[in-house]
Protein backbone atom coordinates (compact mmCIF):
# COMPACT_ATOMS: atom_id res chain seq x y z
CA UNK A 1 0.00 0.00 0.00
CA UNK A 2 1.23 3.28 -0.68
CA UNK A 3 2.32 5.17 2.70
CA UNK A 4 0.07 8.15 1.83
CA UNK A 5 -3.09 6.25 1.43
CA UNK A 6 -2.18 4.56 4.60
CA UNK A 7 -1.57 7.99 6.09
CA UNK A 8 -5.69 9.51 5.09
CA UNK A 9 -7.66 8.91 7.30
CA UNK A 10 -5.65 11.15 10.22
CA UNK A 11 -4.07 13.43 7.39
CA UNK A 12 -5.43 16.85 8.33
CA UNK A 13 -8.72 17.82 5.77
CA UNK A 14 -9.99 21.02 4.78
CA UNK A 15 -11.15 24.04 6.48
CA UNK A 16 -13.57 26.55 6.09
CA UNK A 17 -11.05 28.90 7.93
CA UNK A 18 -8.16 29.98 6.69
CA UNK A 19 -5.20 29.24 8.85
CA UNK A 20 -2.34 31.98 9.16
CA UNK A 21 -0.28 30.68 6.70
CA UNK A 22 -2.81 30.15 3.74
CA UNK A 23 -3.98 33.50 4.46
CA UNK A 24 -0.60 35.09 3.77
CA UNK A 25 0.16 33.05 0.61
CA UNK A 26 -3.63 33.98 -0.57
CA UNK A 27 -2.62 37.73 -0.01
CA UNK A 28 0.49 37.35 -1.87
CA UNK A 29 -1.00 35.48 -4.95
CA UNK A 30 -3.76 38.13 -5.81
CA UNK A 31 -6.59 37.47 -7.65
CA UNK A 32 -7.00 34.06 -9.33
CA UNK A 33 -10.21 35.12 -10.92
CA UNK A 34 -11.00 32.81 -13.86
CA UNK A 35 -7.74 30.83 -13.32
CA UNK A 36 -7.04 27.40 -14.39
CA UNK A 37 -4.90 25.28 -11.57
CA UNK A 38 -2.90 22.59 -11.33
CA UNK A 39 -2.47 21.41 -7.42
CA UNK A 40 0.77 18.98 -7.35
CA UNK A 41 0.97 16.35 -4.63
CA UNK A 42 -2.91 18.09 -3.71
CA UNK A 43 -3.38 15.22 -0.98
CA UNK A 44 -6.89 15.69 1.15
CA UNK A 45 -7.12 19.05 -0.75
CA UNK A 46 -6.42 20.94 2.75
CA UNK A 47 -5.44 23.96 -0.15
CA UNK A 48 -6.82 22.89 -3.20
CA UNK A 49 -10.36 23.16 -2.32
CA UNK A 50 -9.22 26.96 -1.04
CA UNK A 51 -8.01 27.29 -4.70
CA UNK A 52 -11.19 26.36 -6.02
CA UNK A 53 -12.81 28.49 -4.13
CA UNK A 54 -11.13 31.47 -5.74
CA UNK A 55 -10.28 30.39 -9.39
CA UNK A 56 -12.60 29.12 -12.52
CA UNK A 57 -10.75 25.31 -12.40
CA UNK A 58 -8.49 23.60 -10.37
CA UNK A 59 -6.62 19.76 -11.31
CA UNK A 60 -5.27 18.21 -8.15
CA UNK A 61 -2.99 15.75 -8.82
CA UNK A 62 -2.07 12.97 -6.15
CA UNK A 63 -0.78 9.64 -6.38
CA UNK A 64 -2.49 8.22 -3.04
CA UNK A 65 -6.14 7.71 -4.19
CA UNK A 66 -7.33 7.71 -0.44
CA UNK A 67 -6.66 11.23 -0.58
CA UNK A 68 -8.06 12.37 -3.53
CA UNK A 69 -11.05 10.03 -2.06
CA UNK A 70 -11.07 12.52 0.81
CA UNK A 71 -10.65 15.57 -1.34
CA UNK A 72 -13.73 14.82 -3.40
CA UNK A 73 -16.16 13.74 -0.43
CA UNK A 74 -14.95 17.34 1.24
CA UNK A 75 -15.51 18.83 -1.97
CA UNK A 76 -18.78 17.36 -2.55
CA UNK A 77 -19.76 18.62 1.23
CA UNK A 78 -18.90 22.04 0.54
CA UNK A 79 -20.80 22.40 -2.75
CA UNK A 80 -16.95 22.88 -4.56
CA UNK A 81 -17.81 21.45 -8.14
CA UNK A 82 -14.84 23.33 -10.16
CA UNK A 83 -12.44 20.29 -9.10
CA UNK A 84 -10.74 17.52 -11.08
CA UNK A 85 -8.23 15.09 -10.01
CA UNK A 86 -6.30 12.60 -11.66
CA UNK A 87 -4.66 9.66 -9.68
CA UNK A 88 -0.86 9.76 -10.67
CA UNK A 89 2.61 10.27 -9.68
CA UNK A 90 4.01 13.24 -11.12
CA UNK A 91 6.62 12.36 -13.22
CA UNK A 92 3.94 9.63 -15.10
CA UNK A 93 1.25 13.23 -14.84
CA UNK A 94 4.08 15.19 -16.50
CA UNK A 95 5.19 12.93 -19.27
CA UNK A 96 1.26 12.57 -20.34
CA UNK A 97 0.26 15.98 -19.72
CA UNK A 98 -1.38 18.36 -22.44
CA UNK A 99 -3.14 20.57 -20.53
CA UNK A 100 -2.42 24.96 -20.20
CA UNK A 101 -2.76 25.97 -16.56
CA UNK A 102 -2.33 29.77 -15.16
CA UNK A 103 -0.80 28.41 -12.04
CA UNK A 104 1.04 25.18 -10.79
CA UNK A 105 0.74 24.85 -7.03
CA UNK A 106 2.61 22.86 -4.98
CA UNK A 107 2.53 22.85 -1.23
CA UNK A 108 4.56 20.41 1.23
CA UNK A 109 4.64 17.57 -1.02
CA UNK A 110 7.41 15.43 -1.75
CA UNK A 111 6.35 14.99 -5.48
CA UNK A 112 9.26 16.70 -7.09
CA UNK A 113 12.40 14.43 -6.58
CA UNK A 114 14.93 15.89 -8.85
CA UNK A 115 16.05 18.46 -11.88
CA UNK A 116 13.47 16.82 -14.25
CA UNK A 117 10.73 17.19 -11.93
CA UNK A 118 11.76 21.03 -11.14
CA UNK A 119 12.32 21.45 -14.59
CA UNK A 120 8.60 19.62 -15.56
CA UNK A 121 6.95 21.71 -12.59
CA UNK A 122 8.26 25.24 -13.95
CA UNK A 123 6.52 24.30 -17.77
CA UNK A 124 3.89 23.43 -16.33
CA UNK A 125 1.95 27.29 -16.00
CA UNK A 126 4.01 31.18 -16.63
CA UNK A 127 3.22 31.20 -12.36
CA UNK A 128 4.23 29.17 -10.21
CA UNK A 129 3.39 28.64 -5.90
CA UNK A 130 5.51 26.58 -4.12
CA UNK A 131 5.53 25.82 -0.28
CA UNK A 132 8.13 23.78 1.04
CA UNK A 133 10.23 23.21 4.55
CA UNK A 134 12.24 25.87 5.38
CA UNK A 135 13.88 23.83 7.71
CA UNK A 136 13.87 20.62 9.40
CA UNK A 137 10.85 20.98 11.48
CA UNK A 138 11.22 19.91 15.88
CA UNK A 139 8.48 17.81 17.65
CA UNK A 140 8.58 16.33 21.01
CA UNK A 141 7.29 13.59 20.36
CA UNK A 142 9.51 11.95 17.08
CA UNK A 143 12.49 13.82 17.69
CA UNK A 144 13.63 11.31 20.43
CA UNK A 145 12.60 8.55 19.37
CA UNK A 146 13.99 9.44 15.34
CA UNK A 147 17.69 9.68 17.49
CA UNK A 148 17.27 6.24 18.90
CA UNK A 149 16.47 4.33 15.44
CA UNK A 150 19.43 6.58 14.49
CA UNK A 151 16.91 8.60 11.76
CA UNK A 152 15.96 12.25 11.69
CA UNK A 153 13.32 14.43 9.69
CA UNK A 154 13.37 13.50 5.57
CA UNK A 155 11.12 16.56 4.88
CA UNK A 156 13.34 19.04 4.92
CA UNK A 157 16.83 18.98 1.61
CA UNK A 158 19.00 21.66 0.80
CA UNK A 159 18.90 21.00 -3.09
CA UNK A 160 15.53 21.06 -3.54
CA UNK A 161 13.40 23.50 -5.83
CA UNK A 162 14.80 26.96 -4.14
CA UNK A 163 18.15 25.24 -4.17
CA UNK A 164 17.25 24.24 -8.28
CA UNK A 165 15.87 28.17 -9.23
CA UNK A 166 19.39 29.44 -7.94
CA UNK A 167 21.71 27.11 -9.90
CA UNK A 168 19.73 28.26 -12.65
CA UNK A 169 19.52 31.75 -11.80
CA UNK A 170 15.77 31.81 -12.66
CA UNK A 171 14.59 34.92 -9.94
CA UNK A 172 11.42 34.26 -7.36
CA UNK A 173 10.10 35.72 -4.32
CA UNK A 174 10.59 34.34 -1.00
CA UNK A 175 8.93 34.03 2.21
CA UNK A 176 9.39 32.12 5.15
CA UNK A 177 7.09 31.57 7.99
CA UNK A 178 7.38 29.95 11.41
CA UNK A 179 4.56 27.74 12.94
CA UNK A 180 4.32 26.35 16.54
CA UNK A 181 1.58 24.00 16.72
CA UNK A 182 0.02 21.29 19.80
CA UNK A 183 -0.94 17.89 18.23
CA UNK A 184 -2.83 16.22 21.10
CA UNK A 185 -3.49 12.42 19.89
CA UNK A 186 -4.78 9.21 21.59
CA UNK A 187 -2.05 6.37 22.84
CA UNK A 188 -2.62 3.84 19.90
CA UNK A 189 -3.10 7.30 17.46
CA UNK A 190 0.22 8.36 18.67
CA UNK A 191 1.87 5.32 18.17
CA UNK A 192 0.34 4.78 14.63
CA UNK A 193 1.39 8.21 13.51
CA UNK A 194 5.15 7.76 14.97
CA UNK A 195 5.37 4.16 12.92
CA UNK A 196 3.93 6.06 9.96
CA UNK A 197 7.02 8.13 10.51
CA UNK A 198 9.26 5.57 10.84
CA UNK A 199 8.20 3.60 7.42
CA UNK A 200 8.49 7.01 5.52
CA UNK A 201 12.26 6.32 6.49
CA UNK A 202 12.46 2.63 5.89
CA UNK A 203 12.24 1.68 9.45
CA UNK A 204 10.22 -0.78 10.17
CA UNK A 205 9.52 -0.45 13.94
CA UNK A 206 6.49 -1.68 15.63
CA UNK A 207 4.22 -0.82 18.36
CA UNK A 208 6.52 -2.54 21.19
CA UNK A 209 9.21 -1.06 20.09
CA UNK A 210 7.48 2.54 20.97
CA UNK A 211 6.14 1.12 24.46
CA UNK A 212 9.19 3.16 26.24
CA UNK A 213 8.46 6.36 24.50
CA UNK A 214 4.49 6.11 24.32
CA UNK A 215 2.88 5.35 27.67
CA UNK A 216 0.07 7.25 27.40
CA UNK A 217 -2.16 9.93 25.29
CA UNK A 218 0.43 12.93 24.01
CA UNK A 219 0.45 16.38 22.98
CA UNK A 220 3.20 16.90 20.85
CA UNK A 221 4.60 20.17 20.28
CA UNK A 222 5.68 20.60 16.47
CA UNK A 223 7.85 23.85 15.45
CA UNK A 224 8.39 24.30 11.78
CA UNK A 225 9.86 27.17 9.36
CA UNK A 226 8.11 26.84 6.05
CA UNK A 227 8.77 28.95 2.94
CA UNK A 228 6.53 30.34 0.47
CA UNK A 229 8.15 30.64 -3.12
CA UNK A 230 6.75 32.40 -5.92
CA UNK A 231 8.62 32.78 -9.21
Amino acid sequence: MNLWDKKAKTYTRFSLELNEIQKATFEKIGSLDGKNIVDIGCGSGVWTLHLAKKAKEVLGVDNASAMLEILKEDALKNDINNIKTINLDFENFYKNNTLKFDLAFLSMSPALKNEEDFKAFLNLAPKRVYLGWADKRKSTLLDPIFEHFKTEFKGFYKKDFQSFLDTQNIPYEIEIFSETRVAKRGKESAIENVLWHLSMNGINATKQDLESFIKDDVEEIIESKIKLIMC
